[in-house]
């Protein structure tokens, strides 16, 4: 009963297709191949037991004649030695040959057994009943026809030899079953081999269509990407908007370089473009480093935030962490360019930590941004800045200033903004840095840190406004 639930099973999950193929072979050689694959289980198993009960009907109809059982036990031991080949699951790129082989020996050998029955009637209709079969076997053409061309002229030629007479109406009847037969068979192997080809060359564009459709897919995803956080990237591919949230405290930052409109009067077009993709490439990779959040640039002035789009703990130190080696790095290229006699682009950065609303804007250019006053007050930390360095606010000096070493500025008049308490961050704490510079934190920091992104630091979180 295993062997037959194990047969069925593998009939209903290949030969009925119950499962779909990942991929359509490249070739339609192979795609022929894969479809005797799915019946080559079936059908060896049953040509190994098919011709067994034929036995005692030779031995008593023809006793004269003791090659018809030899050649009956012969198929059976041939399928038997296929069917092990086959399910040993070594051999899968020759399943159309086994098929072939053993379609080969069963029209073949049928052909011979009915010419040595003399052709006789009831073994004409077993021998037409395996010419007709092998029109619906998945084999190439080419192969088919040599076995049904060989398959007949076995059964002339030993026939001939066994003086087998078609005299009587009953015979050349027979005969000429047998060719009709023979004529349709030929037939269905043209039309089935054709309706093959063009199910699977319609198979392979529809899948080439796929391929091309799901390359287009990650491009446009992998573009969305670039332009807006993952989060709010799926957001908007799965409903079509992005609802506007509401932070109640984040850290955001503007870099912008100083006397840039005067030095790019001195570079080319291709020059200009070239130092600030140069930049804000590095900067880009410092985002990535920290977790924070690029929303734009303008110009020389470069915007990212911490804490946005995805809520944390630790966004102001993480947005101070990149100031400091986003100033680092300037002043090392600055370095550089000073010793060749090239202009150096002096940075100035600005932070306030403070609420703020997040969301998209814009129907065919989309843009993550944020709003709110917080916003504003960061753009004034920038512009009062200093060439050099970084500029904090009061709230945002208030979560850092234990792990930083900040310069009190006292109140400096801010545009639009009266006088405003204001500090420079200089780097960690020699406590909490690993080099002489307090640009990378060390395992005391990065344990502070931890406790940080595990109790959370915010008291409330961000809520989607309706």
């Amino acid at each position: 009963m295993a062997v037959f639930k194990h047969a069925w099973d593998r009939f209903h999950a290949g030969a009925v297709f119950e499962s779909e193929r990942e991929a359509y072979p490249q070739t339609f050689s192979e795609e022929l191949n894969d479809q005797c694959g799915r019946i080559l289980f079936v059908i060896s198993l049953i040509t190994t037991v098919a011709w067994l009960p034929y036995t005692y009907l030779d031995a008593n109809l023809h006793p004269e004649e003791p090659l018809l059982p030899l050649l009956r036990m012969g198929l059976s031991v041939f399928s038997l030695i296929i069917f092990i080949l086959h399910v040993s699951k070594r051999f899968p790129q020759y399943n159309m040959l086994f098929l072939v082989l053993i379609g080969a020996y069963l029209a073949i050998g049928c052909g011979l057994i009915t010419a040595l029955a003399d052709a006789d009637s009831v073994y004409m209709g077993g021998y037409i009943f395996i010419l007709t079969v092998m029109a619906l076997v998945p084999v190439d053409r080419r192969y088919a026809l040599v076995i049904i061309a060989v398959s007949l002229l076995t059964f002339l030629v030993v026939g001939r030899l066994e003086h087998v007479s078609f005299s009587r109406t009953g015979d050349r009847y027979s005969l000429l079953d047998l060719y009709s037969a023979t004529f349709v068979a030929i037939a269905f192997i043209y039309l089935l081999h054709n309706t093959r080809l063009a199910s699977w060359l319609k198979s392979r564009k529809i899948e080439q269509q796929s391929e091309e459709m799901r390359s287009d897919k990650e491009k446009i995803d992998n573009l969305l990407l670039n332009i807006l956080p993952p989060v709010v990237a799926e957001e908007l591919k799965g409903h079509g908007y992005v609802k506007p949230v509401f932070y109640p405290s984040a850290t955001i930052v503007f870099t912008d370089f100083v006397g840039f409109t005067k030095i790019s009067e001195t570079l080319t077009p291709d020059q200009l473009v070239q130092e600030l993709d140069a930049a804000f490439s590095r900067f880009d990779r410092v985002m990535d480093k920290y977790g924070l959040e690029k929303l734009k640039t303008i110009g020389d002035s470069y915007m990212y935030a911490g804490g946005v789009p995805i809520a944390n703990a630790t966004h102001a130190i993480d947005a101070v962490l990149g100031a400091l080696e986003i100033q680092s790095f300037v002043e090392q290229i600055n370095l550089e360019k000073s010793q060749s006699g090239r202009p150096v682009f002096e940075i100035r950065i600005g932070i306030n930590t403070g609420p703020l609303m997040a969301g998209v804007v814009g129907e065919k250019k989309f843009v993550y941004d944020v709003w709110g006053d917080s916003v504003n007050l960061a753009s004034r930390m920038e512009s009062s800045g200093e060439k050099g360095k970084i500029n904090i606010s009061e709230s945002t000096c208030a979560l850092i200033k234990d792990y930083f070493e900040t310069e009190a500025r006292g109140q400096v008049l801010a545009k639009n903004k009266g006088a405003v308490s204001m500090y420079f961050v200089k780097k960690l704490k020699k406590e909490y840095s690993s080099d002489a510079v307090g640009l990378i934190p060390n395992e005391q920091f990065r344990i502070i840190y931890r406790t940080f992104q595990e109790k959370g630091l915010q008291t409330k979180n961000p809520a989607r406004v309706n």
